[in-house]
């Protein structure tokens, strides 16, 4: 991702990708990155994409039932376009935006709104394999649970 933090960051000429939605909502981004978080103490392996939001309204606060083309939090992911990546598709995913602060005058092409897609792709051992679907331990006041 290009830094944002200038007075002059535009997108348009940024590589674009589309992450489709349940009803066939399109989520256009621009100057996308994806990113894996390291294991948790389950094993679970976080992905997410974010990039600039093209195709959007609205300020993507959790509380704003005016964001479009989706709301923020829980949400279906029924396939990715993204430029040499493999797609990845049907997977529940949460969505988050953020809004940096713009420069005055905003000399930006666009609206200034970070779009963050995140979903658990899969789970590994401490060797690195990975682990069959199994349903993760849940930890109730403190004790492990099975």
């Amino acid at each position: 991702m290009k830094d944002w933090n200038t007075p002059d960051h535009h997108i348009a000429d940024t590589e674009h990708g589309t992450l489709h939605f349940a009803g066939d909502v399109p989520l256009v981004i621009a100057d996308w990155e994806i990113t894996e978080a390291a294991p948790n103490h389950d094993g679970r392996v976080h992905t997410s994409v974010r990039g600039w939001l093209v195709n959007g309204g609205g300020s993507g606060r959790v509380d704003d039932p005016h964001t479009e083309p989706i709301e923020a939090g829980p949400a279906h992911l029924t396939r990715t376009e993204l430029r040499g990546r493999p797609p990845v598709a049907d997977l529940d995913v949460h969505v988050d935006y953020y809004s940096p602060i713009q420069p005055w005058p905003n000399t930006w092409d666009h609206r200034g709104c970070l779009v963050t897609v995140s979903w658990m792709d899969r789970r590994i051992d401490a060797g690195g394999r990975p682990i069959p679907d199994a349903p993760v331990p849940e930890r109730l006041g403190g004790a492990l649970q099975s």
